[in-house]
């Protein structure tokens, strides 16, 4: 029986991830030792987070048992070594690479992504751009707003999504900037860096004549 490590919320999401084919009520309660009741709580819990999903009916001998699995964002809730991975890439490749060619490589691929997004901006005002563009960048997980103390545009990043890597290659920014100026269709300015020490990223947004 799986007892005393973690909450009961962790331990039925493990025991889950080491079933994939899922798990019914009355095996979970079985292996955590706790009551029916309690299981259908945690799992009612799990499920309005999107952390679980009701899955096949499973025939038990007795009554159908409906089986629960880990959702994709179940999945995700463990640790991931995103930050390894992608530090051993990016040293290899760097390594092969004049700085130029690899602030260009950044560059294109911040591109390359705009561009899978141009058909939710295309026909939009410059102001509605700015909108998608946040809301876009909310959901790749930024945490982004638009700041107008200064009188200007600003783009404000609260979370930089690969903060680790950035403090290491700061040829990454090239990524968020050829990003949100190919959204926008206009010249952009960093001004602020997390991964420099600054509290968040800033990017002005500029006039399209401004030089």
């Amino acid at each position: 029986m799986t007892k005393g490590i973690g909450t009961r919320r962790e331990q039925i999401l493990k025991l889950l991830l080491e079933s994939r084919l899922g798990l019914g009520i009355d095996e979970i309660a079985e292996q955590l030792d706790i009551s029916r009741n309690a299981v259908q709580q945690h799992l009612s819990s799990l499920e309005q987070e999107q952390l679980i999903k009701k899955d096949i009916f499973k025939s038990t001998g007795g009554r159908p048992s409906r089986n629960y699995v880990l959702t994709e964002r179940g999945i995700n809730y463990f640790p991931k070594q995103y930050s390894w991975f992608g530090n051993l890439v990016l040293s290899e490749l760097k390594s092969e690479m004049s700085e130029e060619a690899f602030r260009q490589f950044m560059w294109r691929l911040g591109v390359k992504l705009a561009n899978t997004l141009t058909a939710q901006f295309s026909d939009k005002k410059p102001e509605e751009k700015i909108v998608a563009l946040i809301n876009t960048m909310q959901s790749l997980g930024y945490h982004a707003s638009l700041d107008t103390d200064t009188g200007q545009p600003v783009i404000k990043a609260s979370n930089c999504v690969y903060h680790d890597l950035a403090q290491q290659f700061s040829d990454l920014c090239d990524f968020d900037h050829a990003l949100i100026s190919t959204l926008l269709d206009r010249p952009i300015e960093q001004t602020a860096c997390m991964a420099r020490g600054d509290c968040s990223c800033k990017f002005l947004i500029k006039s399209k004549t401004s030089g």
